[in-house]
Order: C-alpha cells, then structure tokens, then sequence
C-alpha cells in the first residue's frame, strides 16, 4: 500500500524549493528573450507570453530567432542553448512532476503517470540542476542584452 509523502528533510525541501526557483527565473529570460527578438515594450513580452509554459516558450524563440537571426552562427548558437535549457527543464520536470509516495515497509520514491517509480532524487542532483538552470538563464540574459543576440538584432535595425 503505498500514501502520499512529503520529504522530512528540510535540506532536500529547499532544494527542491531552489529549482523551482531558478526556472521560473529561466522561463522569464526566455519571455524576455522573446521581447528582444519581437522587439517589444516590457508588458507587451509579458502580456504576449502570460500563460505559456517552458516549451511555448522555447518554440516561440525559435520562430522569431529563424525570421529574425536567418541561417548564421547567432542562430545556431541560439538553438544548442534553447536545446540545454530544455533538457534542463525536462530533468526538473522529472523530478517535480510526479508524485512522491512511500510504499509501507519500503523505500520513499516518486511515480509517474506511466507508472514507473524512481527514487527521490539527492539534494546533490537538485543543487546541480539549480545551478544548470542558473548558468543557463545567466548566459541566455547575457546573449540578449550585450552578446550574440544583442548584437544580431542591433545590427538588423541598422
């Protein structure tokens, strides 16, 4: 028999606390990653994408990035980051987006919708996912404010 469980350990809590944290900082770079590219004011990016989730978002990029970069080496660069970030959001889905149980007289774990179970994950793997998910909003804001990105559509305008 298995019941619902929430994690004891304060330490894993706030890791898992820490994730959840630094994807929404990611998902808001790319929101505003989509305000450069479409060249819009601050409420429009926000309004434009308010309900979109991680993958809307990184599609929403690489249609704008493909009419506004075309073929070269800003967007190809674009593309290998937006392909990081969604492996990134894909393990934190993995690990939040599943229900955590424990089974009487056994180890806690997680189940997904398929069925399968895993165990949970360590406050190692979260820390390291935490700070995946921060270097990658980090290098995507940098991109789009003073590198590749910034350079690409500045360069357009002229």
């Amino acid at each position: 028999m298995m019941r619902f469980d929430v994690p004891s350990d304060t330490t894993l809590l706030a890791a898992i606390g820490e994730v959840a944290l630094r994807q929404e900082h990611l998902n808001y770079t790319l929101r505003m990653t989509i305000k450069t590219l479409a060249r819009l004011d601050l409420g429009e990016a926000l309004d434009a994408t308010a309900y979109d989730g991680s993958s809307q978002l990184r599609e929403r990029i690489k249609k704008l990035a493909r009419q506004e970069l075309r073929e070269g080496v800003p967007l190809l660069k674009l593309q290998a980051l937006l392909e990081r970030c969604k492996r990134a959001t894909e393990k934190r889905n993995d690990f939040i987006h599943s229900v955590w149980l424990k089974e009487l007289d056994a180890e806690s774990g997680r189940r997904h919708s398929g069925g399968a179970s895993h165990a949970w994950p360590t406050v190692s793997e979260l820390r390291d996912l935490a700070e995946t998910l921060a270097a990658l909003t980090l290098e995507l804001n940098e991109a789009r404010l003073e590198g590749y990105l910034h350079e690409a559509v500045t360069k357009k305008e002229k």
